[in-house]
């Protein structure tokens, strides 16, 4: 078993420190649960390359939902303990609620980072590891839970021209399904003019935005108004390229 990364601590005081991350609003209406899902997964990166993926987090009210051994007591706070398989060289920092290293509070969107500079390839099965303080009987109970199914992979070396005729990568909408509000996101290798449409089962284009995106990541908000639940289409345009991807509205 590889070895259990800690979380760096952000310390929350009188001095001015700046949040390595923002909470993305696009979960605050869940209950319960860690972003990405394993479905979607995180991002690949590769060796020697900065690497960033964000971590959203909700903490449920009733310690029921994360054991049924303790349904209808109050949680308190969960603590983010660490995460068991990153490769060397990433490390997460997160954005603590409390003045406890890495804790959150009851119904607050929280939010982390996985970052560094990966020093080795292959792939990663990862274990996310969190601490759940409920009170019992007048006294305080952890009850540890751990999501599994994550993965990152890491890639030997990044070739240019490759990455350059692949342009746009990791084409996904975030989250899925989805009740009001997701995110188009995709990442590409170089600026370029991006053309994002939403269509229904008929073809019927719905939605259109076109836009200069940049190098990196990019995230187009997308709301549902008055669009009745269903399976949708996406399409991200870059070039002579394009993607298509399925979404589901269910509210």
């Amino acid at each position: 078993m590889r070895k259990l990364l800690p979380l760096l601590f952000i310390a929350i005081g009188s001095a001015a420190i700046a949040q390595p991350c923002t909470p993305n609003p696009l979960y605050a209406d869940s209950i319960f649960g860690v972003w990405p899902d394993t479905t979607t997964n995180f991002v690949w990166g590769a060796l020697g390359e900065p690497y960033f993926q964000d971590l959203n987090l909700i903490v449920p009210e009733d310690a029921g939902v994360i054991d049924p051994n303790f349904s209808g007591q109050i949680i308190d706070s969960v603590a983010f303990t660490g995460i068991n398989g990153l490769p060397n060289g990433l490390i997460v920092v997160c954005a603590s609620q409390t003045g406890a290293p890495c804790t959150y509070i009851t119904g607050q969107l929280g939010c982390g980072v996985i970052q560094g500079i990966p020093t080795e390839f292959g792939q990663f099965p990862l274990v996310l590891n969190v601490l759940a303080y409920t009170t019992f009987f007048g006294n305080v109970i952890p009850v540890p839970y751990s999501f599994s199914g994550y993965k990152i992979n890491i890639s030997q070396m990044v070739n240019v021209e490759e990455i350059g005729a692949t342009g746009l990568a990791q084409v996904r909408n975030v989250p899925n399904p989805f009740a009001v509000r997701t995110q188009i996101e995709f990442q590409m290798p170089r600026a370029s003019q991006v053309r994002v449409r939403v269509f229904n089962l008929l073809g019927e284009e719905l939605w259109e935005q076109t836009l200069q995106g940049k190098a990196g990541m990019n995230r187009i908000p997308f709301e549902s108004r008055d669009m009745p639940d269903g399976v949708y289409l996406y399409k991200v345009e870059a070039g002579k390229e394009a993607h298509t991807g399925r979404m589901v509205l269910n509210r």
